[in-house]
C-alpha cells in the first residue's frame, strides 16, 4: 500500500494573468493501492477575501509545494477526475 499527496490552491487571477494566492491545503492518501480511485474533500484554510471585478478565481491542484513534505514517489503519475454522477466542485461561502 502506497501514500501519495497533492495541494490546493486557490489564486485571484487578475485579467493581465497576474495572480495572488488566496488560500491553500494539503491533501494526504495512505493505504491505497496504485491506480485506485480514492475521493478527495479538500478543506481550504478560511480567508476573507474579496475578488475585484474583472478577476476570476483559479483552484490549482499540485503535486508538490516547498512548504510541504513530498511523499509522492519519483515518477509517480496522479490523475485528478471525477465522474458524471458525481462531479468535483468548489463550494464558496459567500458573506
Amino acid at each position: 500500500m502506497g501514500r501519495s499527496a497533492s495541494v490546493a490552491h486557490l489564486f485571484d487571477t487578475a485579467p493581465d494573468g497576474n495572480a495572488s494566492i488566496i488560500t491553500h491545503a494539503p491533501f494526504t492518501v495512505r493505504g491505497t493501492a496504485p491506480g485506485e480511485p480514492v475521493a478527495a474533500d479538500v478543506a481550504l484554510q478560511a480567508a476573507a477575501y474579496d475578488v475585484p471585478a474583472g478577476h476570476r478565481l483559479v483552484l490549482v491542484l499540485d503535486t508538490k509545494d516547498p512548504f510541504y513534505g513530498d511523499v509522492n514517489e519519483a515518477g509517480g503519475k496522479l490523475t485528478f477526475s471525477s465522474p458524471g454522477s458525481d462531479p468535483s466542485y468548489l463550494d464558496l461561502p459567500l458573506a
